[in-house]
Parts: C-alpha cells; structure tokens; sequence
C-alpha cells in the first residue's frame, strides 16, 4: 500500500500519537530540569578591561614617532595571544599559590579584542565567583607587567578590575528547560512519524485496522513463551476453569463475534492462518475451538499444517492417524478424531507429514472430510498453514471462513497486506483478523 507524505496525514499521526508525545515531552523537560538544577555546576563570570594606549613612551622617556605609534596599536591583537602564552600563564600560576592549574587557567581564560578599538577585555570563568575575579586580575596585572619587562613599553593601562559576580553565566536554566521540551517533542514526534512511515510492524488495533481495511476481531495480550508440559496442553491454552484473566476475556470476545458473523449457518469451517510461521496461529487456533466446546457448541479441531503440525503437542494426541490418513484413503473421519477432557471438544491432528501437502489440501477428499464434520460438529476450527506456502490457498476455498492472524511483535505491513490480498483474490470471505502478542502497554484490561 502506498504510503502519503501529506500535511493532513502528518497531521493526523501526530494526533494518534498525542498521548506519547505529550509523556515524552514532559519527561525530557523534568530531566533537562534536574541535570540543570542538581547535576550542572554554576559558572561564574568576571572580566578585566585593558586599554592599550596610542600615546606611548619607552622605559628611558622618549616619545615614539607616529609611525612607531600606529605599529604599537597593532600589537593588540599581538597581545592577546601574549596573554595566554606559558610564560604568562606560569606566572599566574605561581602568584595564585598553584591552586589552578596552568592548563584549567588556559581553559577558563578568554581574551576579546575588537579591531576599531583599543580596548582588550580579559575574561574568567569559575565555580566560585571570588576565583573568576581573582584569576582575571591577576592575568591583567601579569600581563602588564611582562610587555613593560619584555617589550620596554608602558602602554597598557588596567581600565576596570574584575569583580565577584554574584549571577551565574551558565547553565542558563529557562533556556535548558526549553530547549529540553523542544528536544522531547521533537524526539516524540519524529518517532511518531517513524513509527507510520518506515518502521512496518503493526502493533496496535488502529494501525492494523487502518492499513488492511478489516476488523480486529480480537486483541490477545503477550504472554511468555509457551512452554511443552507434561500432560500434553501447553500452558497457554485456556483452562475450563480459567475466567478472568485477560487471556480467557480476549478469547471470550472473539468467540461472541464469530459466533454474531457465523449465525446464519448450520455448521462452519473456519481456518485460521498467518503470513509467517510463528506468529500464533496455532495457539490461536486450538483456543478459539476450546472457548468454542467451553460455550457449549460441539467444536473440532483440524491440524492442516501438514509440513510442520502443532496440533498434537497442544492436545497431547497420538499423531499416528489423522488428516493425511484420511486424504490418502487409509482412514475414514471417525478413525481420525480423538476426544479430549474438554466437553463438546474433538481433535484431529495432522498425521504422518506426506510429501505433497498442497495436493492433499486441494483434493476433493478435503471437501469430503469437511462435509462430514459439518454432520456432526457447529464449529470446524482449521489450523491452517502460513501463506508462505500455497497450503492455506487451496484450503481457503473449501472454508466459511478465515481468521487472519498478525502478531503484534512480528508481522509487517506489507507482508501481511500481501496475505490478505491473496485470500481476496480466491474470493475467500475472510471474517476478520485478530491481533496477537499484543504489548502490555498496549492491551485492554477487561477484569474490573
């Protein structure tokens, strides 16, 4: 499907994601506030101002020429380097006991000239704001005295000493806080766009329902990884006494929608299927047929993956017959269903795994098995194999119906869109898609 750059979509993802961006933003300002207010250190500032003069006189009284005068006023620039040399810097060093260091002095002195003017300004930065004006008047000082020790010129003249500022120069604290609401929102928003745009995973009801056109019919929240028990059901499936939990209310939801969309049949076929393998079909499968037995309605359950079958370790049931058996002739359909302990609940797995599944699925003897389930059950649960093979499409015109399922943490876009596009193509009449391994941030808290 082709995404849209325009203002109105913009706009509509960044109202979809308000909620984050709105969090986000909060979050960043309240951390820019605590580093600026407990984490950085208050900067203090203090300057010294040095006027170079234009009338000059040597160290044995003489007056300069203009000529020599206009070279001396071109030394400031000259002089500023001066003020940062070594020699300049150990001296200060030494005057100030080596409290600072000749390298952190390099560091918190600035030097500021301005090309029309004679004026050169000497800056200190420091923690304590009685240090800043220390060290800018003893650089001015020692600056003085060296041009007239090295150069024989007196023409520097301290125009305003340094003083202890009682105001801080940095962190500017309103501008850190804004500047941390800015970068929140930004972030937030850029996510929010991202999200849309180029990071493919469908991951809430909305985006899936927007990008396929189909209703969810359900949300079923992430669980740990399902684990193989000993008994036979894995320890996912819904429990006859299970009622609260979240798990049992999605499966219970989407029992009352298919049952609302089937009404009007006698008895349905229903597969269940996914774009990618892993991606909670066959869970799904197994515990829309158990809530299915649990409402009273006699279900079966048919394993059709035939290249790589679940069925059977979910149920715990012998794989030794089953639908290969009966579609290879070897079998008839009550060879091939086993009861479980759940009432009104039948399983049929998949069987020896053949080497041709798509042709078996295709076979008439498939339309055969279905029309005598229907004999005998309300609900025909298939859990049908991923589209990466052609399997589920010739299943998907026997079936009343399918179920698509995309997984919250795996499916993409396109690929799942993909997936819809081919069952439409056989005309199957696909009743929803149901979204699974939905985040916990994400899912709906039915138990009140």
């Amino acid at each position: 499907m082709e995404q849209s750059f325009n203002y109105q979509a913009i706009l509509k993802e960044l109202k979809n994601g308000l909620k984050f961006i709105i969090l986000t933003t909060i979050l960043t300002t309240v951390l820019g506030a605590i580093i600026t207010f407990f984490w950085l250190s208050p900067m203090y500032e203090s300057k010294t101002d040095l006027l170079v003069n234009g009338t000059v006189v040597k160290g044995n009284g003489e007056d300069l020429s203009l000529n020599e005068v206009e070279i001396n006023i071109r030394l400031i620039e000259t002089y500023s380097i001066m003020i940062k040399s070594d020699r300049i810097m150990d001296k200060v060093e030494d005057k100030l006991d080596q409290r600072i260091s000749k390298e952190e002095l390099v560091k918190q002195t600035s030097v500021v000239t301005n090309e029309n003017s004679q004026i050169i300004s000497i800056i200190a930065e420091s923690s304590n704001p009685e240090n800043a004006a220390e060290i800018a008047n003893e650089v001015a000082l020692t600056f003085k005295e060296e041009v007239k020790k090295v150069m024989d010129i007196d023409n520097v003249h301290v125009l305003s000493s340094a003083s202890p500022s009682d105001k801080p120069v940095r962190p500017n604290k309103m501008i850190n806080i804004l500047l941390s609401m800015v970068i929140g929102f930004i972030l937030s928003a850029t996510w929010v766009l991202y999200r849309k745009h180029f990071d493919m995973k469908l991951i809430t009801i909305h985006e899936v329902e927007e990008a396929l056109s189909l209703p969810v019919l359900s949300g079923i929240p992430h669980m740990k990884k399902s684990k193989k028990v000993g008994g036979g059901l894995s320890q996912h499936l819904l429990k006859a006494g299970e009622v609260h939990s979240p798990l049992a209310e999605a499966y219970r939801s989407l029992r009352t929608i298919v049952q609302y969309k089937t009404k009007n049949n006698a008895a349905s076929a229903l597969m269940v299927t996914s774009k990618h393998p892993n991606e909670g079909k066959s869970l799904t499968s197994a515990n829309l047929a158990i809530v299915m037995a649990l409402d009273n309605k006699k279900t079966v359950y048919i394993d059709c993956d035939l290249r790589r079958p679940d069925g059977q370790f979910l149920f715990g049931v012998s794989s030794r017959k089953g639908v290969t058996s009966y579609l290879e002739g070897y079998s008839t359909a009550k060879e091939i269903v086993s009861g479980t302990h759940i009432p009104n609940l039948s399983v049929i797995v998949a069987g020896i795994i053949p080497p041709n599944p798509t042709e078996l699925l295709s076979s008439k003897r498939m339309d055969q098995l279905l029309q005598e389930l229907k004999k005998e059950y309300e609900y025909i649960i298939i859990d049908s194999p991923p589209m990466v093979v052609s399997d589920s499409l010739a299943l998907a015109n026997k079936v009343d119906g399918c179920i698509f399922v995309v997984n919250a943490q795996k499916s993409k876009r396109d690929e799942v869109s993909d997936g819809i596009q081919q069952l439409q193509q056989v005309k199957t009449e696909i009743l929803g898609t149901i979204l699974n391994e939905i985040a916990p941030s994400k899912k709906v808290q039915y138990y009140y």
